[in-house]
């Protein structure tokens, strides 16, 4: 059986610290600046998701089988410029099911979660950032009523057009 519960400060976060490297693995493939992962210290992973922990604004869920964590979603409250008409959304920052996971609705347990905290919170509109190519992603989102909003795109400078 497969739960999912809140993630709290006495949780062991070795196995939050492999997912997440498999996280940013997965994003580094769809384009080969987009992460670092070298340089991304343990102390680091284990700090951001110690600051989701014990939070008003801030809340991350965790999937666990067999006393191992297998998924995770982090959400936080996130403030929105003045020209925006909701001046506050929720914001997905990160959702990962360990690949041997994928595909028993652990990642759409772990969003309604999200969606949760985010009502809970008086919240209408939600965002998630993922990559372009992230096909999976895309359709996961698009199948649990996110829509496009805007794109951002990434050139690299040598590579834009010249004048002449």
């Amino acid at each position: 059986m497969i739960e999912i519960r809140s993630l709290h400060k006495n949780d062991p976060f070795d196995d939050l610290v492999s997912l997440s490297r498999e996280f940013f693995r997965e994003y580094e493939a769809h384009h080969k600046d987009f992460f670092k992962i070298d340089h991304l210290k343990d102390e680091d992973i284990v700090g951001y998701f110690t600051s989701f922990c014990d939070q008003d604004t801030r809340a991350a869920f965790i999937a666990v089988a067999d006393e191992q964590v297998v998924g995770y979603i982090t959400a936080y409250v996130k403030d929105q410029a003045d020209y925006w008409q909701f001046k506050k959304v929720g914001d997905i920052s990160g959702l990962m099911v360990r690949k041997d996971y994928r595909h028993r609705r652990i990642a759409k347990r772990l969003l309604v979660k999200a969606k949760d905290f985010f009502e809970a919170k008086g919240l209408k509109y939600c965002i998630v950032f993922t990559a372009a190519e992230n096909r999976g992603a895309l359709d996961f989102y698009q199948q649990n009523g996110f829509v496009p909003l805007y794109t951002t795109m990434i050139g690299e400078i040598s590579a834009m057009i010249s004048e002449t």
